[in-house]
């Protein structure tokens, strides 16, 4: 049996009995979660974590330390890193299409020689310089 106690105390709110699970090896792992969101960081040394085990006489005790606790909560530094990873690079592309829009429009703007100019480049160039 796994539970959670507060000031000695078993605690049925907030917890999340998980279930027992066979290992690879034979032996086997359990959960119970408990939900310390509205819990204040300095109250944490009040709570532990007890597991019993059927046929030993001593019960296993572990208290609630920040240091040791695993969380589902991310790493709040490595949000921050990817959110700024993901705004550098929405900069760049944005910049990219920025700069290929204003390629293309000035390129569209030049003016092209026409082919009828071309013809008449041709016939002056012709008559001016008459063949013998």
């Amino acid at each position: 049996m796994m539970f959670w106690r507060k000031d000695g105390e078993e605690l049925h709110e907030d917890v999340d009995l998980g279930e027992i699970l066979p290992n690879h090896d034979g032996s086997f792992q359990m959960s119970v979660d408990l939900d310390l969101s509205s819990v204040p960081a300095e109250d944490w040394r009040r709570y532990d974590c007890v597991f019993q085990l059927s046929g030993v006489e001593d019960d296993i005790i572990t208290k609630l330390d920040k240091a040791e606790i695993r969380t589902n909560r991310g790493n709040p530094n490595m949000l921050i890193l990817v959110a700024a990873g993901v705004a550098v690079l929405a900069v760049v592309v944005l910049a990219a299409a920025t700069g290929f829009i204003c390629y293309k429009k000035k390129k569209t703007k030049l003016p092209q020689p026409s082919p009828h100019n071309s013809s008449e480049l041709s016939e002056l160039s012709e008559n001016l310089n008459p063949e013998t």
